[in-house]
């Protein structure tokens, strides 16, 4: 075994040139927002960070990185809808090294924006000196309304390892000569900034990196690994082993109206060498004695050759793990044979997800997944002895009663053919969709409190909103009819679910989901008397104008040719091509007028 750090210690710096004059950079994963839901964690050790991080550590800077999550694992504030887990803003401007000229912050949802946009005023209020940046999937869905609703400098769109190193080198080259800097990142592909009179400028996007196998694997001694894993923020079904997150593809090549994919990655599917992925996971076995690993890709499984050479290398080299889909994948590649190798390569979780078992509504979002072929897979992973989970989304703004009706007969089937689990979200609006676009130019969304509020409730209980037919109350009842009708018939599962609330295996998702939920009941019923993030008269302040801005930006966006009015009519979307809105809006760059916070 290599010498390694120790897992949750952070090892020497490694990589790139040595010497006293390598640039500082900062990496910061802000307080992690959690609410009352049946589902696993969202949080989870932060792997696009982590990326990040090797990356510039490759290109010979020197990374230090502020983890709220992991540094206070246990602490708890109050927020706009849950609660933060983590450091407060004033203890992360605390942990920011002196050296360090640029603080990079990462953002990946969009209920998280409130308080990383105060986090982000508390830090430039402390350290003028430092230029902050910001990336993430929030940010590249909204670059103009990101710089008008806070006081960062610059944002990374998109794919971010070659954006970010380029634009560190820049940073520093620029040092001091602020003519120069902004002569300079006007040519970097792939930033949004603001220049010196305040107007938003956002470049063409970065053309996403083609050579997936050449990106640096994830810096991981610069997190506390053991901290996650002791207070299982790792996502997926729990395992009593260390678990680290991996992604042996990127980008996912479909387009379906309700996800944000398109936008962040562009419709281009591009798989890591199946035997480069399995490099990875005996290092991490090697390295930090990890046993465990949920994968975050969009879409693992589409071409039965790569999974297939993925399981064979992972039994020629006998590591003894388990692995787990979590975030679903598509039904055509997974037959009996792909579905015994990946029960015999140590996989244990898997995910479909057809959203809806209306077919009208599968079209209307562009979901393209036929239910026999979805069923033949399920069949094939079922028999395989797989753990099996089915997602479903119910509130779409086109669906019907007599449309949601139709999933109660799937689940019968689904629960027939062994389907492990079952999990049902709230249609969220999502920037950066299509469904988002035509909601909000029809006046159904307003950039407010409720909307962000939105977001974490979508595996909750009740809706914060709902964009349908149906009102908030009886999407709740429909949510609880689903979980009645295919739980009763897999009395199992609930004894199971019980069970696992004392052991440390889990065997299904509803385990892991119903030991979180009681967590999370009991962490944000303590919170409530506690003070919140904000009193509620300045949380009012700080959103105060927030749909005017972005009303603006959507206005201005218009008359610049950016990007195409939204039809008011989402039933319309199944017939338009994303790519072509995404060529315009990601091709060409763009000044907007200064626009205040």
């Amino acid at each position: 075994m290599s010498a390694q750090a120790p897992v949750g210690q952070r090892a020497p710096e490694t990589g790139g040139r040595a010497g006293a004059a390598r640039p500082t950079v900062c990496l910061v994963r802000p307080a992690a927002v959690e609410s009352l839901r049946l589902s696993t964690s969202s949080v989870t050790p932060p792997l696009g960070l982590a990326y990040i991080a090797a990356s510039l550590e490759q290109a010979g800077t020197r990374v230090v990185v502020v983890d709220a999550v992991a540094e206070a694992p246990k602490q708890t504030t109050r927020y706009l809808q849950g609660f933060l887990i983590g450091l407060t803003p004033a203890a992360v401007v605390e942990r920011i090294p002196a050296a360090a000229r640029t603080v990079g912050v990462s953002v990946g949802f969009t209920h998280e924006w409130p308080a990383a946009s105060q986090l982000i005023a508390e830090l430039k209020a402390a350290r003028p000196d430092v230029t902050i940046v910001v990336g993430g999937e929030h940010v590249s869905a909204m670059p103009e309304f990101s710089l008008a609703t806070s006081l960062a400098d610059v944002l990374v769109l998109g794919e971010g390892e070659e954006t970010a190193v380029e634009l560190i080198a820049t940073l520093e080259r620029t040092s001091g000569d602020e003519r120069a800097r902004q002569a300079a990142l006007p040519t970097i592909d792939g930033i949004a900034w603001r220049d010196r009179d305040g107007s938003l400028v956002v470049n063409r996007r970065r053309a996403r990196t083609q050579d997936v196998d050449s990106i640096p694997r994830p810096a991981w001694h610069l997190f506390d690994i053991a901290a996650y894993n002791a207070h299982r923020y790792v996502g997926g079904m729990w395992s009593e082993h260390i678990t680290i997150p991996l992604l042996a593809t990127r980008g996912c090549p479909y387009q379906c109206t309700y996800c944000s994919s398109p936008n962040m990655w562009t419709t281009r599917w591009l798989p890591r060498d199946p035997a480069a992925v399995v490099d990875e996971i005996e290092h991490l076995v090697r390295a930090y004695g990890a046993r465990n690993f949920p994968f975050h890709d969009l879409t693992a499984i589409l071409r039965k050759d790569w999974i297939v050479a993925f399981c064979t290398e992972l039994l020629r080299r006998e590591l003894d793990i388990t692995w787990q889909l979590p975030s679903g994948t598509r039904a055509e590649a997974v037959d009996a044979e792909v579905a015994d190798l990946l029960r015999r390569s140590g996989m244990v979780a898997m995910a479909y997800a057809p959203e809806a078992a209306s077919e009208t509504t599968r079209r209307l979002v562009k979901k393209r997944m036929a239910t026999d072929a979805l069923m033949a897979s399920i069949d094939a992973a079922t028999d395989a002895g797989l753990n099996v989970s089915v997602f479903f989304v119910i509130g779409f703004p086109h669906e019907t009663a007599a449309e949601r009706a139709e999933n109660l007969a799937l689940l019968d089937e689904l629960a027939a053919r062994g389907v492990t689990d079952v999990s049902v979200t709230f249609y969220l609006a999502l920037p950066g969709t299509e469904l988002f676009l035509s909601l909000y130019d029809a006046g159904a969304i307003r950039i407010d409190r409720d909307w962000f509020r939105h977001v974490p409730e979508g595996l909750g209980f009740v809706p914060r909103l709902t964009f349908g037919d149906a009102g908030r109350w009886r999407l709740a009842r429909e949510k609880l009819r689903i979980f009645l009708r295919f739980y009763r018939q897999r009395r199992r599962a609930l004894r199971q679910a019980i069970g696992g609330l004392r052991g440390t295996r889990h065997t299904s998702k509803l385990q892991t989901a119903t030991r979180s939920a009681l967590s999370l009941a009991w962490r944000e019923l303590s919170c409530r008397f506690r003070a919140p993030w904000m009193s509620r008269a300045d949380e009012r302040e700080l959103l105060a104008g927030w749909d005017d801005i972005f009303r603006d930006i959507r206005r201005a966006r218009l008359d610049l040719d950016v990007t195409p009015a939204a039809p008011l009519d989402t039933t319309t979307l199944a017939d338009t091509n994303v790519t072509t809105r995404l060529a315009a809006d990601h091709g060409a760059p763009r000044k907007l007028s200064p626009v205040r916070p």
